[in-house]
């Protein structure tokens, strides 16, 4: 409702009204209100000062009461003699004709002789000053919990030979007779000795409590006029005796000063109400007339939004025309914008083909009702080509390949550029082999760029599809995978094999659990004894990882380490590698000190500059001598970046951390860093060992091996010894060390340690056999 351009234009006037009558009503109440507080003020100054010629008034007639009995001459005569009965008989009977309600009598130094009350001495101590005088004295006295106008006379004979005082009571009778006069309430509170108020007043019952949660204020700020909570009435408090202990308040009942301040209120409200209306009225006719041109223009440019095919209203000539001719302009100009935005979209702006968004915008669509073919196609080294070409003659050649797969007959569907070198090409039919085979032979001939041909290797991927059989995220996946086998070959054509999604969603789920499965134990170490052959001993071994997977089951190490590699997360194993063995080696100090573990490290643990570190804190955390750890490190690995791998290489050394070429013999190094790598120790391939006593290359290699490893100083360890005749061959090659199932498989920890134990006990049994 308050969204229309009508809603705001009529809120915009009444609110602008409002808060003028607002503030014009505010400052004449304001100004009012202010007016009446001043006039009742006034009449609380004029209230008080007839209140104070009441009580002055009241005094001089007590005064003239109790003189008369001060010169009487019999009360003048008993005084003097010391009569105390007649005394109190004459103060008794002279305060019942003047109704008061205290009489007594003081000595010449204000000492109490005789009273028609119980008095303590204290209360009567204020009265000492007055009896210093010699005229009559009259005060408001607090005597007894009770106040008190008290009137003292001086008794002459001729010299004052006493003081002779009346007391009347300041209670509510009082107050009753103040508020005839001045036609004020009329209150009166006392605090007595222990600070507690004590109230009597003429104000109605229901307002009294008003009145008490406002004494306090009223005390402090005497001068000031203070208002009751509902402002029924307006009160200024006025003292009357000198310790400041009883108080007069005087009230104002708001019929004296609010009732015109009210009633002026009532009218301007009144007023308000009527402009108001005025004001909705005249703000609805001239929001009509404004908003429904406005309107019609709004609906207009709604369906331009919404690419709604929209009418323009009336063109007038008035400033609403122009922006109708403007939304007119407006929606021609969209429509151009959208349509080259969506060719821009779908389409890859090198080639013209479709690109990725525009193949899984169409795609589910046509897998969900059609058969066909889809083809990715990718060219083999097209980085080296870019290297070799430069980006513009690369751009060039991929234009010329987009072309070539538009022109082939029977046409496709729909060619598309999926990303750098890879296109994807969707028939509605399935291509027969001669169909794919004239495909990839159309695309084999040379491309002329800058007068150079240049010959491409293609790698086509096909995945044939039935209606409603896979998503388009499935069927996309497994056309890649198809191309990744033909890439794989070198070229040529490749179709998708059942089962090999089935292998990318099961490495997808090792990547997955590996973090989780590296925390809850699902991995676990063994340990392959490693026996030198000249003392028979086990000194050192080599810990293997295991993974079983609670759904997978046992996962081959190969496969699960070659897909950390490829995911990036080999890092995670190896740090739980060294920390698994390390803490186990620090377990196994005391019953073998001179164990050696070897753990193996990846091209990505070589290349991180934190590694020793990483390994000097393990090591010092578990209080475990560097001598304990061997590392094991592949050629591959070694050949990723030499510089770095020597120097991380060095510093392990220099730990006096024993370090292997693993696998040698394998890989891809040469003599030439061999003979710079800062290692201990080289492990022949069992590729070279599980053969050697039937295979003469086999033992020709591992002999030229263990001689050229030792003329660099490096010891030899053979891999995959399987039977007593390889390990003579071993002997007599002068092999260090071997390791294999002729002396055991990888063991779990506790096996390990018994096996050591018990390989101990043989070896020492036949040593003292030999002797």
């Amino acid at each position: 409702m308050f969204n229309s351009l009508r809603s705001k234009w009529i809120s915009l006037l009444v609110v602008l009204l409002s808060l003028l009558m607002l503030l014009t009503g505010y400052a004449t109440l304001k100004s009012m209100r202010a007016n009446s507080l001043q006039q009742a003020e006034l009449s609380l100054d004029v209230a008080s000062k007839v209140f104070q010629q009441a009580l002055d008034s009241r005094a001089a007639q007590l005064t003239n009461s109790v003189s008369l009995l001060a010169a009487d001459f019999g009360f003048r005569q008993a005084i003097a003699t010391a009569e105390q009965a007649t005394i109190e008989s004459v103060l008794q009977n002279h305060g019942s004709r003047i109704n008061a309600q205290l009489a007594l009598l003081l000595n010449p130094q204000g000492e109490l002789l005789a009273s028609s009350e119980s008095i303590d001495t204290s209360d009567i101590r204020q009265l000492l000053p007055a009896t210093l005088g010699s005229d009559a004295a009259t005060d408001i006295l607090l005597i007894d919990g009770k106040a008190y106008q008290l009137v003292l006379v001086p008794v002459r004979a001729p010299v004052i030979i006493a003081w002779v005082g009346m007391g009347f009571l300041v209670d509510v009778p009082l107050a009753e007779q103040i508020k005839g006069i001045t036609g004020l309430d009329i209150s009166f509170t006392q605090l007595d000795n222990r600070a507690n108020q004590q109230l009597t007043t003429t104000l109605p019952a229901e307002t009294q409590s008003q009145l008490i949660s406002k004494l306090d204020d009223i005390m402090r700020y005497p001068d000031a006029t203070h208002f009751a909570a509902d402002f029924s009435f307006i009160t200024r408090g006025k003292v009357l005796d000198s310790e400041q202990r009883l108080w007069a308040l005087l009230h104002m009942p708001d019929d004296r000063w609010l009732s015109s301040y009210q009633q002026l209120r009532r009218q301007l409200v009144e007023i308000f109400a009527f402009g108001l209306v005025l004001a909705l009225i005249a703000a609805f006719l001239f929001a009509r007339s404004i908003s429904r041109p406005l309107s019609q223009l709004s609906h207009f440019a709604r369906d331009i939004g919404q690419g709604n095919a929209a009418v323009p209203p009336t063109i007038s000539q008035d400033e609403i025309g122009v922006l109708t001719s403007t939304l007119v302009n407006m929606q021609h100009s969209i429509a151009a914008r959208e349509q080259q935005l969506r060719q821009q979209a779908e389409h890859d702006t090198l080639t013209g083909l479709l690109n990725r968004h525009a193949v899984e915008q169409r795609l589910p669509a046509i897998l969900k009702t059609q058969r066909g073919t889809l083809l990715q196609l990718n060219i083999i080294q097209f980085k080296h080509i870019n290297d070799t070409l430069g980006l513009a003659n690369g751009d060039t050649l991929l234009q010329l390949l987009a072309q070539r797969l538009g022109h082939h007959q029977p046409a496709a569907a729909f060619c598309a550029r999926l990303n750098g070198d890879e296109f994807l090409m969707l028939f509605n039919e399935n291509l027969t082999e001669q169909q794919l085979v004239d495909l990839y032979n159309s695309l084999q001939p040379a491309y002329n760029i800058q007068n150079s041909l240049i010959n491409l290797k293609i790698a086509i991927g096909i995945y044939p599809f039935e209606p409603g059989q896979v998503s388009a995220s499935d069927a996309l996946r497994r056309v890649d995978l198809a191309q990744e086998n033909a890439s794989q070959a070198g070229g040529g054509i490749a179709f998708y094999q059942s089962g090999q999604d089935e292998t990318h969603q099961r490495e997808l789920t090792i990547i997955r659990d590996l973090p989780e499965a590296l925390n809850s134990g699902q991995l676990y170490v063994v340990y392959q004894p490693k026996v030198e052959l000249a003392s028979e001993q086990c000194h050192s071994a080599e810990a293997l990882i295991r993974w079983q997977h609670p759904q997978l089951g046992f996962i081959s190490p190969v496969e699960f380490i070659a897909t950390a590699e490829h995911s990036g997360n080999i890092s995670l194993i190896t740090q739980w590698m060294l920390k698994t063995v390390v803490k186990q080696l620090a377990a196994w100090q005391a019953d073998y000190p001179t164990l050696r573990i070897a753990v193996n490290l990846s091209a990505a643990d070589l290349l991180d500059q934190n590694l020793p570190q990483q390994i000097s804190t393990l090591l010092q955390q578990y209080q475990v001598p560097a001598t304990a750890l061997a590392l094991e490190v592949t050629e591959s690995a070694v050949m990723q970046d030499t510089s770095k791998v020597i120097a991380n290489l060095n510093t392990l050394k220099a730990m006096a951390i024993n370090l292997a070429i693993d696998d040698f013999g394998t890989g891809q190094s040469s003599l030439a860093y061999l003979k710079q790598l800062p290692v201990n120790e080289i492990k022949i391939d069992r590729a070279f060992v599980k053969d050697i006593e039937t295979n003469s290359n086999d033992a020709l290699i591992v002999n030229a091996t263990v001689k050229l490893a030792h003329g660099l100083g490096f010891k030899v360890t053979a891999e995959g010894l399987e039977n007593l005749a390889g390990l003579s061959y071993l002997k007599e090659s002068g092999c260090d060390t071997v390791q294999g199932y002729f002396f055991s498989k990888p063991l779990a920890t506790a096996e390990f340690s018994q096996w050591l134990t018990n390989f101990a006990a043989t070896a020492k049994q036949t040593a003292e056999l030999s002797e």
